[in-house]
């Protein structure tokens, strides 16, 4: 008896190490990506959709009110002339105001 606790314990070891780390990496989702007006922050129309995980816009440049853009669920629209819709996930603001 005594000469299997060692490969119990490690069976036990195992199995509860094995619990606790994932094989499925949580996949990123992306956004539909719409310019900000700068003071009210309201999404502007787009004529090319953008889905991404990250920003697409250079929000480094100077935003008088400060907003830049916005990731959002869902657009509405036809082509040419696309709104965004949906929940609102990300706002982005210019790094100068």
């Amino acid at each position: 008896m005594k000469s299997k606790i060692p490969g119990f314990l490690a069976v036990v070891l195992a199995l509860s190490l094995s619990a606790f780390t994932s094989l499925h990496k949580p996949q990123q989702s992306g956004y539909y990506w719409f310019p900000l007006n700068s003071y009210s922050g309201a999404p502007q129309s787009v004529s090319t959709l953008v889905y991404l995980t990250y920003d697409p816009y250079n929000c480094t440049n100077w935003a008088p009110g400060g907003y830049c853009s916005g990731a959002f669920t869902s657009y509405s629209g036809s082509p040419g002339n696309y709104t965004a819709a949906g929940a609102e996930m990300l706002i982005h603001f210019s790094m100068f105001h």
